[in-house]
């Protein structure tokens, strides 16, 4: 989502390319990986340029670059990537649902275990699929569902004191994260203030009251709309997604 964000902010012209990561994992293909050796979307090809990191396409889309970044911005930009938002929505859902403690890691393996055998299939990949198969290792571990209450609860503190610092720092009245004008670290933290909703600490908002007022002028922009952020979970656009009857 904050590909898409910053790009429609920007005005970016761009060919968006459907990716189903949830049932055929286009995203694990030979062809994706040698874009993207992470196998993570979105991934923006500019010629012979590639970006695979949200962050590094924000930038472009807004103009600048990750080093022309000024000092606060930056610093905006690695408190956010330092939380693992995967954790805290993956993690809530294994605390709170008994199915999705017996579902979610028998997906995760049977993944890590997909990733293995491609790496078989594609010798010339091996080492990124190999590399890819023991990231999803490492989630299996850090999501062990007699462990992941806790690490459910350590992500939530995470998420909401960056909430108290998104606060303290919009306290003074100010329109932007970083003034003068919405740049890159908005567009990553409207896209987070959406993931908050979506994982269930929307009403934490509310009580702060400069970040309320924040949330609500960033939910106005033209460009959120028109990236199709979502703060709940769609199921039937998701379903259609796939099967290629909506974006």
């Amino acid at each position: 989502m904050i590909a898409r964000l910053a790009l429609a902010e920007g005005g970016m012209a761009y060919e968006a390319v459907f990716l189903d990561i949830h049932v055929r994992k286009s995203q694990q293909q030979p062809d994706y990986v040698r874009l993207n050796p992470n196998m993570t979307v979105p991934t923006l090809v500019m010629g012979d340029r590639i970006l695979d990191q949200s962050r590094d396409i924000a930038a472009q889309a807004l103009g600048t670059s990750e080093a022309a970044l000024d000092q606060e911005t930056r610093a905006w930009l690695d408190r956010h990537y330092a939380l693992p938002i995967e954790q805290l929505t993956f993690g809530r859902l294994l605390a709170r649902n008994r199915l999705a403690r017996i579902m979610v890691p028998r997906y995760l393996d049977a993944t890590r275990r997909r990733l293995l055998e491609r790496a078989k299939e594609h010798p010339d990949l091996a080492k990124v699929y190999e590399a890819r198969a023991a990231a999803f290792a490492e989630r299996l571990r850090v999501l062990d569902p007699p462990a992941v209450a806790e690490v459910a609860e350590k992500r939530r503190a995470e998420a909401i004191e960056l909430m108290d610092g998104l606060e303290q720092t919009l306290g003074d009245g100010r329109a932007v994260i970083v003034p003068p004008a919405y740049g890159v670290a908005d567009v990553v933290f409207t896209v987070f203030l959406a993931r908050m909703e979506f994982a269930g600490l929307g009403a934490e908002i509310p009580q702060r009251p400069a970040l309320a007022r924040y949330w609500r002028a960033v939910q106005a922009r033209p460009s959120f709309a028109a990236a199709d952020i979502w703060t709940r979970f769609h199921p039937l656009r998701l379903i259609g997604g796939i099967l290629g009857f909506s974006r």
